[in-house]
């Protein structure tokens, strides 16, 4: 396969998708297919190409991926109703597929979940509904016959900051469960190097930080080096399940939580590892470089 240059990233002004296309900008041409152009120029470096193209509508995507080598899917599924008429996970990969026939698109690479890893999928009780869409979606870019890799990370550390609710640091159900947390700048690294060498790239890539920590043994750390003045609260479960009777988000949350709190990773990364490098940020050095970059901290240094 001939080096890939060119790279369409779907998903670029996502909290996960942000970082990776920047990081995939300082190696390769990379244009943002975007449905807010203006948002995605607030957020991405200028030498990133914003085109505007939506999931829902092929001739934009098929126009938006005219003369790209490669696309990056960063998409989720937020929703716990197994019924709906379009997931962007699953409807929208098809037209996806549909607009890139005849392309000469030669990899693809999407974020996925471990809950969506097939190794893994005997370890699952209930497993939630964003990975059996995404499942589907995966099947779909399987069968259209195009090389690719799907990712599939577990809990990414920069889940933390944003379970921060004024002066707590706040989950819910268990907080027993073990994970290896990985961080968005690694597995930004991880993307990079799939798309460097497509062809040395397996199907499926489990995608693990460098330490395994329960939940409560996580949030510790993380308020221990980056805020130590954050309380830690645990809301249980049955709590926000009622909740969710009334309202659809809370009922994702719980769905999504009562995901969280009944799977323990086991470490399935070590081919990732050996194919694309050991990630080496570890909870502490992520808390810590985000206590530097706390507009408290930048204000502290300026005034010594």
């Amino acid at each position: 396969m001939n080096p890939i240059e060119k790279i369409a990233v779907i998903g670029a002004t996502g909290r996960l998708g942000a970082p990776v296309a920047t990081e995939l900008a300082k190696h390769f041409d990379v244009r943002a297919i975007v449905r807010s152009p203006d948002k995605a120029a607030r957020m991405l470096p200028p030498h990133v190409e914003i085109v505007q193209g939506d999931l829902r509508d092929i001739p934009s995507l098929r126009a938006a991926l005219a003369g790209m080598d490669a696309i990056y899917l960063n998409l989720a599924t937020e929703t716990a109703d197994p019924g709906l008429p379009f997931y962007e996970e699953r409807d929208g990969v098809r037209n996806l597929m549909t607009a890139a026939t005849g392309l000469g698109i030669r990899y693809i690479a999407k974020i996925g979940a471990l809950g969506a890893y097939p190794p893994a999928l005997e370890n699952i009780r209930n497993n939630m509904v964003p990975n059996l869409i995404r499942m589907e979606g995966h099947r779909i870019i399987a069968d259209s016959g195009i090389p690719h890799s799907f990712f599939a990370p577990t809990h990414f550390m920069e889940l933390l900051p944003n379970m921060i609710d004024g002066r707590a640091l706040q989950w819910i159900g268990n907080t027993r469960v073990k994970v290896y947390w990985v961080s968005v700048a690694d597995y930004a690294r991880l993307v990079v190097g799939a798309f460097q060498n497509p062809a040395a790239m397996p199907e499926h890539c489990p995608v693990q930080g460098p330490e395994a920590l329960s939940v409560r043994q996580a949030m510790e750390q993380f308020v221990r080096h980056y805020d130590p003045t954050l309380k830690i609260r645990v809301a249980p479960l049955w709590v926000i399940r009622l909740i969710g009777l009334f309202n659809p988000k809370m009922k994702f949350v719980a769905h999504l939580f009562a995901y969280f709190g009944n799977h323990e990773d086991p470490f399935y990364a070590e081919e990732t590892w050996k194919d694309l490098g050991r990630p080496t940020v570890t909870l502490r050095m992520f808390s810590e470089s985000l206590r530097r970059t706390r507009p408290t901290a930048r204000r502290a240094a300026a005034s010594r």
